[in-house]
């Protein structure tokens, strides 16, 4: 018997002597771990007895599993495994030595795939090559082989709460520069998810050139994925704020010499912020570019236009917001990976119109259930005058904080130029 094979017998062996046992594991280990399809099998049926709280018992898997006895190797074979049994001081190491020898059997399977990719030095792309080969590496490593960090963990928790007392600038995440809003937040923190949501024409790509330029004169790093607009576009709506120049005229080039000369000014500003207009892209792809940046300059705030339009391929039994659902808990974790603040801009459902008071909740916005189960913050945006041309509310950009998981909620008015893009 290979030595893998030993391992998975004195593992299951163990759960006969001590079926208590299966509920202090069943987390950890999975059947995919197992290389002997007996072995494999007999797990799947211990599980499934403890999942429907049945008893674990040579007789109670006879009675359930009878006419399935032929793939764990018939009874003969279980009374084997009852007898290989090992204390149960061991079974903790015997669990995670098979799991380490599963991982490492994957990472040498995830070398042989990349090996003639990387020895091919005609193909481009070897930067993203090498970020999507560290990715899957990481994906290898299992959480029961990763340092326990839990002392680590409140250390520095306690010394950064000493250093806040000390310096309160230090729990203040990516400020906004519009102080009511901010007093709510301190600020987006890092390794958060905050979503702004909004009907077409609310501001939404308004309120995020806001904040990212924002951001980058206060020297973060930043970054945007632009899945709707263009970089000409962006950047006609970044100059039009800048510049304080129409932003219709911007994009009719109809520009005065002097406004051409401000524009020429802020090139270099421009150029501080990453913007990647790629189009179809999926969240593993945003994800391995985080993680490139961070790297490579920093990354400090990430915005994301907007989620509905990243690709998620479909999995077997997905309902209409699965796909959205794995979206915002993949573009979560990368932020906690690289240490900053995503924001993704999202649409509101159309059935808002309808209604007299067309102010969004949480509810109206796309994929909803999968959005409010994921974000940490949730933005709403409306503005008044685009469905009420009288109203006294002229000008006026309502942002509500639908939703902090750490703080107050509470709406915010701001002053909105539509025709320069500007927030204040």
């Amino acid at each position: 018997m290979l030595n893998t094979e030993l391992l998975e017998a004195e593992i299951l062996g163990s759960f006969f002597r001590d079926p208590s046992l299966v509920g202090e594991v069943a987390v950890t280990l999975e059947p995919s771990l197992f290389t002997q399809p007996w072995h494999r099998n007999l797990l799947k049926m211990i599980l499934e007895l403890h999942r429907t709280e049945q008893e674990l018992s040579m007789t109670m898997l006879v009675t359930v599993f009878e006419k399935h006895l032929e793939k764990v190797g018939g009874i003969s074979y279980l009374s084997k495994l009852a007898s290989s049994a090992i204390a149960v001081s061991m079974l903790e190491q015997n669990i995670r030595q098979l799991i380490e020898t599963d991982a490492r059997r994957k990472a040498l399977d995830l070398v042989g795939e990349y090996r003639d990719k990387f020895l091919d030095l005609s193909s481009s792309g070897f930067e993203e090559l090498l970020d999507e080969f560290e990715q899957r590496s990481l994906d290898i490593r299992p959480k029961a082989l990763q340092k326990d960090t839990a002392v680590d963990d409140i250390i520095q928790w306690y010394e950064d709460l000493v250093l806040k007392t000390q310096d309160p600038s230090r729990a203040l995440g990516i400020m906004t520069g519009w102080s009511a809003l901010d007093r709510l937040t301190l600020g987006f923190q890092r390794t958060n998810l905050v979503v702004i949501g909004a009907r077409t024409s609310m501001g939404k790509s308004a309120v995020a050139n806001e904040i990212k330029m924002r951001a980058t004169q206060r020297g973060h790093k930043v970054a945007d994925f632009s899945l709707e607009m263009s970089k000409a576009q962006i950047y006609n709506r970044m100059i039009a704020n800048l510049c304080s120049i129409p932003l219709q005229a911007i994009r009719s080039g109809h520009l005065k010499p002097e406004q051409i000369e401000r524009i020429s000014m802020q090139m270099e500003f421009l150029r501080k912020i990453h913007i990647d207009d790629s189009r179809g892209v999926t969240a593993e792809y945003i994800c391995s570019e985080m993680r490139r940046l961070k790297r490579q300059e920093g990354l400090d705030l990430v915005i994301v236009d907007y989620l509905q339009e990243v690709v998620e391929p479909a999995e077997r039994n997905d309902n209409s917001g699965s796909g959205l659902h794995r979206v915002c808990q993949k573009l979560r974790k990368a932020a906690k990976d690289c240490d900053c603040a995503l924001i993704g801009l999202s649409q509101v459902k159309q059935d808002v119109e309808s209604r007299q008071n067309k102010r969004p909740f949480v509810s109206d916005l796309s994929g909803s259930a999968a959005i409010s189960a994921v974000a940490d913050d949730i933005l709403l945006l409306y503005r008044d005058e685009y469905y009420n041309p009288d109203t006294p509310d002229l000008g006026i950009l309502e942002i509500n904080l639908a939703k902090q998981r750490n703080g107050p909620t509470g709406v915010v008015k701001l002053k909105f130029e539509k025709d320069t893009q500007q927030i204040a």
